[in-house]
């Protein structure tokens, strides 16, 4: 079994937006997103959305919650 991988994802045209509110934040982002075959041209393009809260603690700022979401996908 080979452990080199045969595929690879590139991201790009990230817009992001943030909200803090004391000790809480919100921060959202719309990521466009390319599948490829190593040695091909993408197969499958998809539009995400990532959303997540975060909290600031006395280590500094934690994730409470993550999500991502696909917005779109097309395959060729």
């Amino acid at each position: 079994m080979s452990s080199q991988l045969d595929f690879a994802v590139r991201c790009a045209g990230v817009s992001s937006t943030t909200d803090v509110d004391g000790d809480q934040a919100a921060a959202s982002a719309n990521s466009l997103v390319y599948f490829y075959r190593l040695g091909q041209p993408p197969h499958l393009t998809s539009g995400l959305r990532l959303a997540c809260t975060a909290v600031r603690t006395p280590a500094g700022w934690r994730l409470r919650e993550s999500r991502t979401m696909v917005a779109w996908m097309h395959e060729k």
